[in-house]
């Protein structure tokens, strides 16, 4: 991409200029127990969506690999993969933080009581479990392993998203109907700013993730046309 450095750019500022928002500019939320652990809700929630959208485009990358073979959706698959893992442990790390706060209670028993919470961390070992596999050296059967395992996100990435709607939750929803309430105004301008800022880091750092898988592939073809 050719103004990838200038995204990058962007979005280094723009979350800085959200870490001001939320720790400064605004206050703590009365409508919170825990009003200052709050402040993490404009870098959770972001954090998690971009999650979302980097196991999706692994589903996307491995559907079109199992179809033509294509080589450069299973860069964009293994690419997007480890970039969603980073952003996951974001989301569950911050979550972690602002639950023990919100909620207290044992941090376990809440990831293993909470569908929301439990459906995310399998999610994610899920796609740790893809990353680690890709480790081994390339072949085609580590390829279509790898995007066989990686299309199971078509499961996870809805149950993971819908659960708070629909199974056994306290984890609010976030894009909500009028019944179930909506997003208090007070955290739109954060939010919204939070979620462009690590979106647009996403797409730099893909782009970037994507040219250096290019290079090692082409390193490793010339090195076996050597031998």
């Amino acid at each position: 991409m050719r103004y990838n450095r200038e995204i990058g750019f962007v979005g280094f500022f723009l979350a800085l200029y959200v870490l001001y928002f939320s720790l400064i500019e605004t206050g703590p939320a009365k409508f919170f127990t825990a009003p200052n652990a709050q402040k993490l809700f404009y870098f959770h929630v972001p954090s998690g969506l971009i999650t979302y959208l980097a196991f999706l485009m692994v589903v996307g990358g491995s559907a079109v690999y199992l179809y033509n073979k294509s080589d450069y959706a299973d860069q964009l698959a293994k690419s997007s993969a480890e970039l969603g893992i980073v952003f996951g442990f974001m989301s569950l790390a911050s979550g972690t933080f602002w639950m023990k706060a919100e909620w207290g209670g044992d941090i376990v028993d809440r990831f293993l009581t909470d569908m929301r919470l439990a459906s995310t961390l399998a999610m994610w070992l899920l796609y740790i479990a893809y990353f680690v596999y890709r480790r081994q050296p390339e072949s085609l059967a580590v390829k279509k392993n790898a995007a066989i395992l990686g299309l199971s996100g078509m499961i996870m990435v809805p149950l993971s998203y819908l659960s708070s709607r629909f199974l056994r939750s306290h984890h609010p929803v976030i894009v909500a109907t009028e019944d179930q309430g909506s997003l208090d105004p007070s955290l739109r301008v954060g939010l919204y700013a939070g979620l462009l800022s690590l979106l647009l880091i996403y797409v730099f750092l893909f782009q970037m993730r994507m040219k250096l898988e290019g290079f090692e592939r082409n390193l490793l073809k010339n090195k076996m046309e050597e031998v």
